[in-house]
This record gives C-alpha cells, structure tokens and sequence, in this order.
C-alpha cells in the first residue's frame, strides 16, 4: 500500500493552521485600515418638529460642533417637511443644535457620528431652548456581526479545526498477528 507522507506531517498541518490564523485575523483590521483611507466623513440628517411632534419646523438651520476641535458644521434651512441634511461631518463626538425663528435650541447630550455612516436624528423643540433627539444609526449591520455570520465563523473554524486533527492524528498499523 502506498502511503502519501506529506498529508500526514505535522509541519504542514502547522502551516495550515497559522495561515488560517492570519487570514482570520489579519484580514478584517486590513479592511478596516483600508476602509477608513476612504471614507473619513459621515452624514447626519433627521427632521426638526415643535413641541409634542405636531408639526414640522421648515427654515430651521441645524449645526453640529466637534466636542474635540470645536469645528462646527452647518445644515442648508430645513426644507418644507423639516428635513435637513449635513454632509462631511468627520468621525467624531458632537453637540447639535437648532437655530429657528423662535430661538435657539440645544441638545443636551451628545452624539457620536461614524466615519462613513448616515446617522438619523430627528429632533424636537422644547421649551427653554432644550432639544430632544429621537433616531438612530442608519448603517447596516456587517454580515459578521449578524448569527448567520457568527454561525458561518464557527462553522468554518470547527471544520478547519477538524482537518488539523485528521491531519496529526496518529494511525497505528494494522498487526497481521493479534
């Protein structure tokens, strides 16, 4: 019977599994890296309505101001609907506020904008100049991050672990005398 060794050296599987190690490791902080060469800025859009969300604000100018650097970005006036919409925003932590025909409101917290997201904030005018935001991050989810992603990681990982043992095991010959 011929044997093939080199399905059965321990250096190989070794190989094996450190290259799978890279792949699995290097690969997603090299996406990332890559990633944020492209897209350094993201977006922020929402609707300003008055107080109790009756109705939407139109002509209302929004700004969002860097906690770090204190660079501000301003919106183009509302529209008829009180959508508003500012684009370029670099990744960071920001303060928003709302300047209307009625006076200038603040949020009074702040909100951290992804580089490369739309973040959705809608806000409503309360009384004493207080903003109150409702909305969330736009972005999809990564496929990774979702079960079937995290399902297929270990499914993938449990087959690979699988194949370093069939590879390093140990066969004992057959004995033509037991």
């Amino acid at each position: 019977m011929v044997r093939i060794s080199v399905f059965r050296s321990k250096v190989l599987a070794g190989a094996l599994a450190v290259a799978f190690l890279l792949m699995i490791v290097h690969l997603p902080a090299a996406a990332q890296t890559q990633t944020r060469s492209y897209a350094r800025q993201g977006t922020v859009q929402g609707i300003v309505y008055s107080e109790g969300m009756k109705q939407r604000i139109s002509g209302a100018v929004v700004k969002v101001r860097n906690l770090n650097n204190q660079k501000e970005f301003t919106s183009p006036l509302t529209d008829a609907k009180g959508q508003y919409k500012i684009l370029g925003v670099e990744e960071g932590w920001y303060t928003l506020g709302v300047s209307t025909a009625a006076g200038e409101f603040n949020l009074n917290y702040g909100i951290y904008i992804k580089a490369g997201e739309t973040a959705k904030l809608s806000v409503e005018l309360l009384p004493g100049g207080m903003l109150e935001g409702k909305g969330g991050n736009g972005a999809r989810k990564s496929f990774f991050g979702t079960p079937g992603g995290i399902l297929l990681i270990v499914a993938v990982a449990a087959g690979a672990g699988f194949a370093v043992y069939q590879l390093t095991k140990k066969e004992e010959e057959a004995s033509p005398i037991r």
